[in-house]
C-alpha cells in the first residue's frame, strides 16, 4: 500500500525589520550639509573681508614695532641689550616665527593670528554645539567673526588682543568640553593654553579669573562637590605650569634679558611697597596708566569709552539680555523651592556672565582707550549671547503655539541686524569708524595705488630705502615703527620709539640714552613724525620746530640762529607751562639737547619738496606729517 504524498511545508515566513527609508535619510544629511554650509558661509563672509583689509594695510604703529624687533633680534639684536622691544613675551615670540619664515614683513605675524583665530571660532562652534545645540553655536560664531574681524576695533592685523582672545576662547572651550566629558586632559589643556593669554596682554587674566569664580562657586551651588573642584584646581594649575616650564627654562638658562612670565603680578604688587623700595622696571611699567590718569580725565575717559560701547552695542545688548534672563530663570527656580542653576545651560552661564562682565570693566584699566581694547568683550558677549539663544531655541521647540515665538525670534534677529548695521554700511555715527566699515574699507583699498591713500609712514620709508644702504642705521622719533618695516632698516638706538609722553623722569633718561647711541653711530636718517599722542590737544614734540608767524598764516622752519632759537624755546616753554601745566614745559626743556643734536648734525632731505601754499603755509607733498633729516656731509 503506497504511502500518501508528504506535504510541502512552507517556508517559514521570514521576520521583516522596518528598514530606514533611504530618501530621508539622503534628505536629513543634505539638510545638515546645507546649514553647515550656510553657517560657514555667514562667519566666513567678515572673517575673509577683514583679513583682506589686515593684509593689504600696513600697520605703521604697533605691529610694525613687533615685526621690527623680531627683525631685529633674528638679524643677531641681544634681547634686552641691542634691542629693547615694546612687545611682551607672547606677542615677540609669534613674530619671531612670522618674521623667521616670511621674513621682515608682517605676512608672517598676520597668517599666523589667521590661524590662531579659525582656531578659536572652531573650538566656540563645537564647545557651543554640544552644550547649547546648533542655533546658539551658529549665532556666537557669526557674532565673534563679524565683531573680531572689523577693522576698526581689530586695526591691520598682528594685534595682541587678537592672540590674547583666540588663547581665551581655546582655554574656556577645553574647560567647557572637559565640564561635559570628564576627560582630564582637556582641563590640562584649558590650564595651559589660558596661561598663554597674559603673555599677549595682561588683561587675559579675564578668563582666567572667571574660570577660578565658577570652580569655587560650583560646590556652594550643588553643582560639583569640593573633591571635584579640587581635582578641576590642581589639573588646571598642572597645565598652567606646564606651560610656563618652556619659557622660563629659555629665560632663565640662555640668560634673556627680559621680563619673566608673569612679572606684572610683582610690579603691580610692589606699587603698595614705600617709593624707595620700587624697582625701576616696576617704576617704568606703572608709568604708562598712572601718567595716563593724569593726562587724560575721567571725564574724558567716560566719553571715550561710552562711545566706543556704543560701537559694540550688539554685542553688548545680546551679552546684557543673557545675563537678565539668567537672573530671572534663577529666581523662578528659587521661587519653585528648586536648586538653582541645575540645568546646563544655567551652570555654564555663570562661566561666560563672569567671563564677560570681567572684559568690560578691564577697558577702563587705562584711561587712552584705544580701541582694539574692545575687542576681547566680542568674544566674551558671542559666547555669552549663545545661552540667550539656546533658552530661546528651547521654549520656541516645546511651545504649543508657536507663532509668538517665531514672531519674537524674528525681532530678535531684526534688532541684531539694526544694531550692528553700522559695522557694514555707512550711518550717522560720528568719529573715524566710518572709513572703516565694511563695505567703505573695500572701496578705498581699491584705490591702494593712488599715493593720496597711502598710510602713514610709507612715502618715508620708501624714501630711506631707496637713499641708503641696508647696513645704515635710522631712527624714528615718535611712536611709528612701521616706518622701520617699510625702509627695511634698523634703528641706531636700543629704544626703535619713544614712549608715547612719558614722565620728565622717564624722558630725560630717554634722551640720555639715545645721544650716547647715536654718538656711537649715527643714523643715516632721523624722522620725525610729528604723531600726537593723548591727549591729543597738545603740540607734538618736534625735534626741529616750524615756527608759525602772523596767526599760524605763514610756517617755516626755526632759523639757524642762537637768539632766536633761546627765544623761540622760551617763549614756547612759557605757553605749554600757561596751558598745560609745569611738567609740559618740563619735557619740552628736556629735549632741548636732542634738537640741538639734530640742528648740528642733520639737514632737512629733498628741501625742493616742501614748498609754501597760497597762505604761506608750509606743504609736507612727499612725506605727508612726517620731516625727514638726513645726515650732514663732512
Amino acid at each position: 500500500m503506497s504511502k500518501p504524498p508528504r506535504k510541502r511545508r512552507r517556508p517559514a515566513k521570514q521576520q521583516e525589520y522596518p528598514r530606514k527609508p533611504i530618501l530621508p535619510f539622503k534628505a536629513e544629511t543634505q539638510k545638515r550639509f546645507l546649514i553647515s554650509a550656510v553657517i560657514i558661509l555667514l562667519a566666513a563672509i567678515p572673517f575673509a573681508m577683514g583679513k583682506y583689509f589686515e593684509f593689504n594695510s600696513p600697520d605703521p604703529f604697533d605691529s610694525g614695532g613687533y615685526v621690527y624687533s623680531a627683525a631685529h633680534i633674528l638679524s643677531g639684536a641681544e634681547i634686552g641689550v641691542e634691542e629693547k622691544s615694546s612687545a611682551q613675551l607672547g606677542t615677540l615670540l609669534v613674530n619671531l616665527l612670522g618674521v623667521w619664515l616670511f621674513g621682515f614683513n608682517e605676512t608672517g605675524p598676520k597668517l599666523i593670528q589667521t590661524i590662531f583665530q579659525i582656531a578659536a571660532f572652531l573650538f566656540m562652534f563645537v564647545t557651543l554645539r554640544r552644550l547649547y545645540g546648533l542655533l546658539p553655536a551658529a549665532v556666537s560664531v557669526i557674532v565673534a567673526a563679524m565683531y573680531l574681524s572689523w577693522s576698526f576695533i581689530g586695526k591691520s592685523g598682528n594685534t595682541k588682543e587678537q592672540y590674547m582672545i583666540a588663547c581665551m576662547v581655546v582655554g574656556i572651550s577645553c574647560f567647557v568640553l572637559y565640564q561635559l566629558s570628564g576627560r582630564w586632559w582637556q582641563a590640562v589643556i584649558a590650564g595651559g593654553v589660558l596661561s598663554w593669554a597674559p603673555l599677549f596682554k595682561q588683561t587675559g587674566v579675564s578668563a582666567i579669573g572667571a574660570i577660578g569664580l565658577f570652580v569655587i562657586l560650583q560646590p556652594l551651588l550643588k553643582n560639583r562637590t569640593w573633591k571635584h573642584a579640587g581635582q578641576d584646581i590642581l589639573l588646571l594649575l598642572g597645565g598652567a605650569v606646564a606651560g610656563m616650564i618652556p619659557l622660563y627654562v629659555w629665560i632663565l638658562a640662555w640668560d634673556v634679558q627680559m621680563a619673566l612670565p608673569y612679572a606684572f603680578i610683582w610690579q603691580t604688587l610692589v606699587k603698595f611697597l614705600p617709593a624707595g623700595e620700587k624697582t625701576e622696571e616696576a617704576r617704568v611699567a606703572l608709568d604708562y596708566v598712572t601718567r595716563s590718569r593724569k593726562l587724560v580725565p575721567f571725564s574724558v575717559q567716560w566719553r571715550k569709552v561710552m562711545y566706543h560701547y556704543g560701537q559694540v552695542i550688539m554685542p553688548i545688548v545680546l551679552a546684557g539680555s543673557s545675563i537678565v534672563v539668567g537672573i530671572v530663570r534663577w529666581i523662578l527656580a528659587l521661587r519653585a523651592r528648586k536648586h538653582a542653576q541645575r540645568t546646563t545651560h544655567d551652570r555654564f552661564f555663570l562661566l561666560f556672565a563672569f567671563w564677560w562682565i570681567l572684559d568690560m570693566a578691564f577697558v577702563w584699566i587705562s584711561p587712552r582707550s584705544y580701541v582694539q581694547y574692545y575687542l576681547p568683550l566680542t568674544a566674551s558677549a558671542a559666547m555669552l549671547g549663545g545661552y540667550l539663544v539656546a533658552v530661546y531655541w528651547d521654549k520656541a521647540k516645546s511651545a504649543v503655539q508657536k507663532t509668538g515665538w517665531l514672531i519674537a525670534g524674528m525681532a530678535g534677529l531684526l534688532l541684531m541686524i539694526v544694531l550692528s548695521w553700522h559695522v557694514f554700511f555707512d550711518s550717522s555715527t560720528r568719529g573715524s569708524s566710518n572709513s572703516y566699515q565694511y563695505m567703505l574699507r573695500t572701496a578705498s583699498l581699491r584705490r591702494k595705488g593712488d599715493p593720496r591713500s597711502r598710510f602713514r609712514g610709507e612715502g618715508t620709508g620708501e624714501y630711506i630705502r631707496t637713499h641708503s644702504n641696508p647696513t645704515d642705521k635710522i631712527y624714528v622719533w615718535g611712536w611709528m615703527p612701521g616706518i622701520y618695516v617699510k625702509a627695511q632698516r634698523f634703528s641706531a638706538a636700543s629704544k626703535a620709539c619713544c614712549l608715547p609722553r612719558p614722565a620728565p623722569s622717564v624722558l630725560a633718561e630717554i634722551v640720555d640714552e639715545l645721544l650716547a647711541e647715536f654718538g656711537k653711530e649715527m643714523p643715516k636718517f632721523i624722522v620725525d613724525t610729528r604723531k600726537r599722542h593723548i591727549p591729543a590737544n597738545r603740540p607734538p614734540y618736534e625735534l626741529w620746530p616750524i615756527v608759525r608767524w602772523q596767526g599760524a598764516k605763514r610756517e617755516t622752519f626755526l632759523a639757524l640762529d642762537e637768539n632766536a632759537i633761546t627765544a623761540y624755546e622760551e617763549s614756547w616753554a612759557d605757553m605749554l607751562r600757561r596751558d598745560f601745566g609745569d611738567e609740559e614745559a618740563e619735557r619740552f626743556n628736556i629735549l632741548a639737547p636732542l634738537r640741538k643734536f639734530v640742528r648740528e648734525n642733520y639737514e632737512i632731505a629733498e628741501t625742493n619738496q616742501y614748498g609754501f601754499d597760497s597762505n604761506g603755509r608750509l606743504g609736507h607733498r612727499l612725506f605727508g606729517e612726517e620731516i625727514l633729516f638726513k645726515l650732514k656731509q663732512k
